[in-house]
């Protein structure tokens, strides 16, 4: 009897240790979580074709640009890591509003369609028009091109622009590359297009020059980052372009992938438009 009851004592200390033993694993594991950094992954959509804003670097196979660049400070900044999903322009807004990323950072304009069904940070570049031309025709304003056979690509405002001054032979083409070859083989005199990649342009072909024009402020020419609807990030990363124009890191970013000249000239545009 006595033997029954010291195994019954066994059993059910045994089994009140396992129930601890349990009952410990648990809180350990809870307490890990709780201690585990804020952090995690910053899912970031763009169209990685928009040189120098956002490309594959073809050296590196890594994705490169202005607004890569931003996209690992805020992050940065923001104590995560950045996964970059590479995907048509069409879809960044449908992809952000389905939560399969949580932001758009690719030349995007913050047009008020799209500010209907998301949330835009200030802008934070101002993308300039640019004249391009051969070396030393020093063609600097829309003015200058009267009297001369000047390209664009066809539907966009470039073309009404350059149709806006008499005197221009405007001649409307398929892309922005087709008119930039035209230049170069004396078809035409100049070409207007971004001036982002009339930077590229000239950098392929340093037989071209480029002069940019006046800045627009309209929230359809600017670009601006996009956020799910209503997102407090918004207010998070606003203050983070502003200290990023204030440490000159912005500047760094734009230096790197502009070149030193083209940086200053836009900095000191957006300057002259005290924005």
């Amino acid at each position: 009897m006595k033997t029954k009851w010291v195994r019954m004592l066994a059993v059910a200390l045994a089994a009140v240790s396992t129930a601890l033993l349990f009952t410990a694993c648990g809180t350990e594991k809870k307490d890990a979580k709780a201690d585990q950094p804020q952090g995690g992954t910053l899912k970031v959509a763009m169209t990685a074709t928009f040189p120098p804003f956002e490309y594959v670097d073809s050296k590196t196979n890594k994705f490169a640009g202005i607004d890569v660049d931003i996209a690992n400070y805020i992050a940065k900044k923001l104590g995560k890591k950045v996964e970059i999903t590479d995907m048509k322009f069409a879809s960044l807004i449908p992809t952000l509003q389905s939560g399969r990323a949580d932001m758009v950072i690719s030349g995007i304009s913050p047009t008020a369609k799209r500010s209907e069904v998301v949330s835009f940070t200030k802008p934070y570049f101002y993308p300039p028009k640019a004249i391009v031309a051969k070396k030393g025709t020093n063609f600097t304003s829309l003015e200058a091109l009267k009297g001369h056979k000047a390209g664009a690509t066809m539907g966009t405002t470039y073309v009404k622009e350059l149709k806006s001054v008499p005197g221009i032979d405007v001649v409307e083409l398929d892309s922005a590359t087709m008119a930039v070859q035209d230049v170069l083989n004396g078809r035409l005199d100049a070409t207007v297009c971004d001036g982002t990649h009339a930077i590229v342009f000239c950098k392929e072909h340093p037989e071209l020059e480029m002069h940019m024009l006046k800045l627009s402020t309209s929230s359809d020419d600017t670009f601006a980052i996009a956020f799910p609807k209503d997102s407090k990030d918004v207010e998070k990363v606003n203050a983070i372009l502003d200290e990023m124009k204030k440490n000159g890191e912005f500047h760094k970013i734009l230096v790197k992938h502009m070149g030193e000249e083209q940086a200053a000239d836009y900095e000191k545009k957006v300057k002259e438009l005290g924005l």
